[in-house]
């Protein structure tokens, strides 16, 4: 009797975790084709396009929104006067949505927007920011004449009006915690793509955000074939110069319900590729070109593309 107990407390138990884990998966599926679904979405909203200003300019915003959707301004726009207020208005001016931030931070655990862990290319003083503290950091003049932004400053500049893809540069434990703390500050877990080096650190961050899409910054086929297989890692974008954008890879991802995504684009003979594989989103430093190629090359071919899937469903 004790043994036939044991048993269906057994069962019972092992149903319950199987039901757990399976809407674990159904929400996380989910979740995991927001990016599909959005843009599936949006196209249905353009079939449906009539006669009409105010269909038509319905449907014009729900296009811009499908071509912005495909695309990530890099550093706002990289070069003199990258991760600046000036290069994020020229990016948005050009019709982007999907605004990338690197993240550092201070000594005094203030989060600040810089692709490198040093000041000199930015500012000529080769100050370390987290050595340093926020006051010394806000003291700097860049070459094109601006500052160092911190992220806050950002977002209280742009609001929800945009997408954030903010990448942390670094995996330590203050620079989380800093992280999550002003998320949760200013509500912001709706508008963030976040993208790191380290899986772990996407790990640790879908414990606190589940929901928040998460991008793994890919440099290796090993790595590209682990991430697959790890449920917290949504988008997978890849290193073109070590030849990862390729139609195999971008399958194996959306076998596995990934976004497949590469970086970084700047010219078109690689942008039209991106697209003629279904590379789903991609990191520029050039949005103007990218914005450009998706509306007049990239509205067709993606189409063909949705059409052909559809066919042989």
């Amino acid at each position: 009797m004790k043994k036939r107990r044991f048993l269906i407390t057994a069962i019972i138990i092992m149903l319950a975790l199987i039901a757990a884990s399976g809407a674990y998966v159904f929400r996380r599926a989910e979740m995991l084709n927001h990016g599909k679904k959005a843009r599936a979405e949006l196209e249905e909203e353009l079939n449906h396009n009539q006669a009409g200003e105010t269909i038509a300019l319905t449907a014009g915003s729900a296009q811009d929104k499908l071509i912005a959707s495909h695309v990530y301004s890099h550093r706002g726009s990289a070069g003199a006067y990258e991760h600046s207020f000036e290069a994020y208005d020229d990016a948005i001016a050009a019709g982007s949505e999907y605004i990338e931030q690197d993240l550092v931070i201070s000594s005094d655990g203030v989060l600040f927007v810089s692709h490198d862990p040093t000041a000199g290319r930015l500012t000529g003083n080769s100050l370390t920011y987290s050595s340093a503290s926020s006051e010394e950091i806000e003291s700097l003049t860049t070459h094109s004449g601006g500052k160092i932004l911190r992220l806050s400053e950002v977002f209280d500049k742009y609001g929800k009006d945009i997408t954030y893809v903010i990448e942390l540069k670094s995996s330590d434990q203050a620079t989380i915690n800093a992280f999550e703390e002003l998320v949760d500050e200013y509500d912001y877990s709706d508008v963030i793509i976040v993208q790191s080096m380290s899986t772990d650190v996407l790990s640790i961050l879908e414990e606190k955000f589940p929901d928040m899409p998460k991008l793994y910054v890919c440099k290796s086929q090993s790595g590209f074939n682990d991430s697959l297989e790890m449920p917290y890692v949504d988008i997978i974008s890849v290193d073109i110069d070590r030849g990862l954008m390729t139609e195999s890879n971008c399958e194996a991802a959306h076998e596995h319900g990934k976004l497949f995504s590469a970086w970084t684009l700047d010219y078109e003979s690689s942008i039209r590729e991106a697209i003629r594989i279904g590379v789903d989103t991609y990191f520029t430093n050039d949005t103007p070109l990218a914005l450009s190629l998706e509306r007049e090359y990239g509205l067709q071919e993606r189409s063909g593309a949705v059409d052909a899937s559809d066919a042989k469903g």
